[in-house]
């Protein structure tokens, strides 16, 4: 190992000199590989060492670049062009940093590290710091950590001290405890033949460690607190002659502060760090924790081991009342329990147990062996492995498309954006954050133990979904999810939390894919159970978007299956084989064991049919029962038909499955299952007795839409339909995908712009100003009004839908006035545009121009539009042209019209001048 360790280095050094000529950042662990013909772990790990030892630089990219110390630091070139090599955000040209020792430092414990790093750079002398935690967390080794690091930077001397003292020691003798920490001179006490330095001097300059610190007596802690305020003490003994001296204390306690220490001494103490039990660390860090200490003794008797899986699962799920330190000790005691069987065995490897385990916790293997989690674990003697790099979600391109991801979710759920879109974007990022995964980062992973062990849960989990559902995972399949895992392990969501809503988010992505939310929820509880971990609510949204490209070519709504069935596991087994032979998701399985009711089971289907879309209708296989008393339960869930047949067979349902993907008519797909089956069906047709409703909209806003709506309902007099104000944006967003289409029978739309629903008529606000909305209306209203009315309904439109009426009613301003202002500005546009304005683009303009007047003045402008930053680049002159036309209404009514208000301006005239080119 140490002949290939020169190795590296010796080529690090002269690929390190070459740099300057060809431009590059530094030195991989795989070009070294290839090199040297090592593996790349194994470069890795000895280029880390070198790292670590201070013989190298590390650039802490992707992939991780490395460069010889001496030839950065004495080569000006050199650090000019790493200098102009854009390393990324989080990241730069690395000095050895000894929290990396700690696990858990860049995870679990990444708080803890932050606050002891400012303890010791604080300025100008650094902060007192207390550590609490139970007996063996790790308060020691942090403490020690900290003195590194404040020599590591030259905070401190490189000579300077590390003074530790336990008070537990003296805490029966008070006056020994203080000579000890004070010093004392000749005669203070009995014994005290000399003068002898205490601690506080002994630590001049550097630190000083007590732990056990709440042993030490009320009476020591206030002689304590005075050194702390002024830096000065007496030796036990002294009456007159103050001393000094420069010490950075750090304490440690396992008991809480505020009952073991008084209030004068712990105000003195600004940072409390407090370190949790070993049971509560993520399993990534506990797994990596064993595998160091047994690579530990596997070193120091020059063997490899191997630990069974059960031994392992003991290790990581067992409460150890002495944390860390006794895990050690545990483990070391196997491997000396093991030994005398190696000694034995012909096979030279060192196999370690569940009897090899100490009788403490071999008492509590039944309890805790309830199906294993990891495979065995080999550990060798000569590579260590790292469970994750430290900097685990420190990549700018994953962070960039995780907010880029975040951002259209909620574009999405403020109506910025149509469902179209919003599946492309998400589709597009989550191919972006796949092509850097697979072809990209992966091999920062891919030796670590964590993930080796997670990958083989992930592939167990996996084949449990495709014998559920059916889907067929390809390729790389199990290396995302192992990735999302690896690199989402520590609750990323925290640093995203006050800039996005997770739960609206995780509700948007569940209303959108349904079906690869309900498997993406179903994989991380299976996730959760068998590694141990909570996982982030990120991960259910990533890993929903990947599962959903596994079926993109079937991703239109097809009726909605499910399979009820008596039996612990007869309805599952069927789904199971149905969905595999099928290839996709089509049939969700209902057990309903004997000592199940009806009620019951009816209870857990409608909450599943509550939360999926059912507007193609639902169909569901029985085993027996009342097909009436089934449909009782769900006729006000389902917003499509029913279909259910009973005597379920696997038969039945495969042909079952094969018509919905062919995207037959749920009626056709019962009635002909039966016939091929000789079974019994029944199929309700939807009822569609939906109240009628006329809906009105407008492009600028609800509130323009409203007051249309109050002067149309004035023209329909008591006739039975609804008139409702609807936003624009979802209407156009949506399309009859919409909710306001399932709570009502839309007859028509109204508004100042077409919405684009090929399903329902249109009628244009200009429309009704020129009296030419009579087909239309009479079109909407048939069946509801007789001819009769429908002709008194035009009449009143007529009358009431005059330009004059309408924008004396949708604003405040005098009409009068307005409609002359306006005729200015749109004269003006007219002539400058050198275009024709048909008489309903003029009427378009007049209500809108009007209302818009009106936002400006009430200082209510709308200020976003979609693709403003584009609208600028390409529509400056027509931007001028609108200004120039305003100028005169702008003046009087001291009004200025934003850029947003111009491009709605733009919209309107470009439906109706296709060529507008401005």
């Amino acid at each position: 190992m140490k002949r290939n360790k020169d190795k590296v280095y010796n080529f690090l050094k002269v690929m390190s000199l070459d740099l300057c000529n060809n431009k590059k950042r530094g030195v991989t662990a795989s070009e070294i590989s290839k090199e040297l013909n090592i593996k790349r772990n194994v470069a890795s790990h000895l280029l880390n060492e070198l790292y670590m030892e201070g013989k190298a630089i590390k650039i802490n990219t992707r992939p991780v670049y490395f460069i010889d110390r001496d030839a950065y630091e004495n080569n000006s070139i050199l650090q000019k062009t790493v200098g102009h090599v854009e390393i990324g955000r989080g990241t730069a040209v690395e000095k050895y940093d000894p929290f990396d020792k700690i696990i858990g430092s860049h995870g679990s414990l990444r708080e803890q590290v932050k606050m002891c790093k400012s303890a010791a750079t604080y300025p100008p002398d650094g902060l007192p710091l207390l550590l609490i935690g139970n007996s063996g967390t790790g308060k020691s080794f942090m403490a020690q950590v900290v003195y590194e690091y404040a020599k590591n930077n030259k905070i401190i001397a490189e000579d300077a001290p590390y003074v530790i003292f336990n008070c537990a020691e003296y805490a029966d003798n008070p006056e020994l405890l203080s000579a000890n920490l004070f010093g004392f001179v000749k005669g203070a006490f009995t014994g005290a033949d000399k003068d002898k330095i205490g601690l506080l001097e002994e630590a001049n300059g550097g630190y000083l460690f007590l732990d056990e610190v709440h042993r030490l007596t009320p009476e020591g802690q206030e002689k304590l607190f005075l050194f702390l305020d002024k830096g000065i003490f007496r030796r036990l003994g002294e009456s007159n002659n103050w001393r000094s001296s420069k010490v950075r204390f750090i304490f440690a306690t396992t008991e809480e502060p505020s009952l073991s220490l008084i209030n004068t001494f712990l105000r003195r103490i600004p940072l409390v760090v407090s370190i949790p039990d070993l049971f509560g660390r993520p399993v990534q860090e506990k797994l990596q924790m064993i595998y160091n200490f047994y690579q530990e003794e596997s070193k120091n008797i020059g063997i490899d081991i191997v630990v069974s899986k059960q031994v392992m699962d003991v290790l990581l799920k067992i409460n150890i009342s002495g944390n860390i330190g006794k895990l050690k000790n545990a483990i070391k005691y196997s491997c000396a329990s093991a030994y005398g069987a190696y000694v034995m065995d012909s096979v030279k490897i060192l196999k370690i147990h569940l009897y090899d385990l100490p009788a403490e916790i071999k008492t509590k293997v039944d309890f805790i062996l309830t199906g294993s989690i990891f495979s065995s674990m080999f550990v060798s003697k000569d590579i260590p492995k790292d469970y994750a790099p430290n900097d685990i979600f420190e990549d700018s391109t994953i962070n960039k498309e995780t907010e880029v991801l975040l951002d259209s979710i909620r574009d999405y759920k403020n109506n910025k954006t149509d469902i179209r879109n919003f599946k492309k974007k998400m589709t597009t990022t989550i191919d972006k954050v796949l092509d850097k995964i697979i072809f990209e980062d992966i091999e920062n992973y891919n030796d670590t133990v964590f993930y080796n062990e997670t990958k083989k849960v992930i592939q167990n989990i996996l084949k449990i979904m495709e014998n559920l559902y059916g889907i067929r995972y390809y390729g790389n399949a199990s290396i995302v999810f192992t990735y999302l895992i690896n690199i989402m392990y520590d609750g990323i969501t925290k640093k995203l939390e006050g800039n996005y809503d997770f739960e609206a988010a995780l509700n948007i992505i569940e209303d959108v894919f349904p079906k690869e939310f309900l498997i993406a929820k179903k994989m991380t509880g299976l996730i959760e159970v068998n590694l141990d971990m909570k996982t982030d609510r990120l991960i259910l949204i990533y890993f929903t978007l990947y599962i959903n490209t596994f079926n993109q070519e079937n991703n239109g709504e097809n009726i909605t299956a499910v399979i009820i069935s008596h039996g612990y596991s007869t309805a599952s087994s069927i789904a199971s084989v149905a969905n595999r032979l099928l290839g996709q998701f089509i049939f969700e399985a209902f057990d309903m064991p004997i000592e199940m009711s009806i009620q019951e089971i009816m209870h857990k289907i409608c909450s599943y049919l509550k939360g999926i879309n059912t507007s193609s209708g639902v169909i569901i296989l029985v085993d027996m029962g009342s097909l009436e008393e089934i449909y009782r339960s769900i006729g006000d869930i389902v917003n499509g038909d029913i279909g259910i047949v009973n005597n379920i067979t696997t038969q039945l349902a495969i042909g079952v499955g094969n018509k919905i993907i062919r995207g037959e008519e749920l009626e056709k797909v019962v009635s002909e299952s039966v016939a091929e089956n000789n079974n019994r069906y029944k199929f309700i047709k939807y009822n569609r007795n939906k109240k009628d409703a006329i809906i009105v909209t407008c492009m600028t806003g609800i509130g323009v839409a409203v007051k249309i709506r109050d002067l149309f309902a004035k023209c329909l007099m008591d006739n039975n339909i609804e008139i409702i104000a609807y936003d624009y944006n979802k209407l156009k967003g949506n399309g009859t995908e919409d909710k306001i289409f399932k709570e009502y029978e839309v007859k028509l739309i109204i508004g100042t712009i077409n919405p684009g629903i090929q399903e329902i008529q249109y009628l244009s606000l200009e429309d009704l100003i020129l009296s030419k909305g009579y087909s239309a209306l009479k079109k909407a209203l048939k069946n509801i009004a007789g001819k009769e009315d429908v002709e008194k309904i035009n009449q009143a439109i007529v009358k009431l839908f005059s330009l004059q009426n309408v924008i004396e009613n949708i604003t405040i301003l005098n009409s009068n006035k307005i409609i002359d202002q306006v005729e200015i500005i749109i004269n003006d546009l007219e002539r400058r545009l050198k275009k024709y304005f048909t008489n309903d683009l003029k009427i378009s303009l007049y209500i809108h121009i009007s209302c818009l007047i009106e936002r400006l003045v009430m200082k209510e402008p709308i200020m976003s539009y979609k693709g403003m930053d584009e609208f600028k680049q390409c529509h400056r002159q027509f931007i001028n042209y609108v200004e120039e036309s305003f100028s005169v209404i702008a003046d009087v009514y001291k009004i200025e019209i934003p850029v947003s208000e111009i491009a709605y301006i733009y919209d309107i005239i470009n439906l109706k001048i296709s060529d507008l080119k401005l």
